[in-house]
């Protein structure tokens, strides 16, 4: 076992064998490095021979961080970097940001697990690209416009230390508003259950691997289409964090909130059917919001 302090004077632990832990009817399996065409669009301390594994009493904790263009990545890795916890592996998927970017990169070369930079099909697979390379007990997603405060995963390692939940649902903070909780019940009315898919998430590798990988095949709201077949389609269980426990900052995450209530709407209705939820459910659900956002836009009549 080697320790190694980082840039901020944060121990981490690697060892020199790379230990994929693999589970009974997985979906996708763990690899050690990408293919790429392009050697130089990769780099980190794998492949230098350095890996992180599962410890007993000491889970390896994956972080998954997407970025194309971002201008706050560097502070988004520095605050995974300021964790305190020994047995942490950040894994960086950049969709060819360009020259700056690879600067940056570079200059946390001995920081950063894994990197890579190339051209990818958006979001949802650098997410896949990433899952793939975690060999965490837990992984999640921190994207580049995150800010994942300096005590989340110690917070995190409470509450999966008591008992091996599928997933944790850590508060999040949206423009100093608190998000926290979780509603497994409201799923098939709402995919809104839970604060965020990112910052405050995550699931056992081993629980990602029965479910799959996140669906290309929908533009916007395909991190739902993931949680709706973890909680309905796999019945796994998941635990909330305390309203004061809050994992991080989202930043200005939010893709899907750029676009229409209708193309949101659409796009929900087609998840929930290729998941096969009842017809007559969807049925409601569709008109029920249909009328609630018409009723909202017809200006009220005020009585002298």
């Amino acid at each position: 076992m080697i320790r190694i302090k980082n840039k901020l004077g944060n121990t981490r632990i690697y060892s020199k064998k790379f230990k994929i832990s693999k589970t009974y009817k997985e979906v996708f399996s763990t690899i050690k490095l990408p293919i790429l065409k392009n050697k130089f669009n990769c780099g980190g301390l794998r492949l230098k021979n350095l890996f992180k594994n599962c410890i007993k009493n000491k889970p390896l904790i994956s972080i998954i961080m997407p970025n194309f263009k971002c201008k706050d990545l560097k502070i988004a890795i520095e605050s995974v970097l300021n964790q305190k916890y020994e047995n942490l592996e950040l894994i960086i998927i950049d969709g060819q940001s360009g020259p700056a970017t690879l600067k940056i990169l570079k200059f946390y070369e001995k920081d950063i697990d894994i990197w890579i930079s190339e051209k990818d099909n958006g979001m949802w697979d650098a997410w896949n690209k990433g899952f793939k390379l975690a060999n965490g007990n837990y992984v999640g997603i921190v994207d580049s416009s995150n800010i994942l405060y300096k005590n989340s995963i110690s917070i995190l390692l409470k509450y999966i230390s008591k008992q091996k939940y599928d997933f944790i649902c850590g508060a999040v903070k949206k423009d100093n508003k608190v998000y926290a909780g979780f509603r497994p019940h409201d799923i098939k009315k709402q995919f809104n259950i839970i604060p965020s898919s990112v910052v405050g998430f995550f699931i056992k590798l081993n629980s990602l691997k029965k479910v799959g990988l996140v669906n290309t095949r929908y533009k916007i709201q395909a991190d739902y289409d993931l949680l709706y077949r973890i909680i309905v389609t796999n019945k796994m269980i998941g635990r909330s964090t305390k309203g004061h426990e809050i994992f991080g900052d989202l930043g200005n995450s939010g893709f899907s909130s750029r676009h229409s209530f209708f193309y949101k709407l659409i796009n929900e209705i087609l998840i929930r059917y290729r998941n096969r939820q009842n017809p007559i459910c969807l049925f409601y659900i569709l008109f029920g919001r249909v009328i609630v956002k018409l009723l909202k836009t017809i200006p009220k009549i005020k009585f002298l």
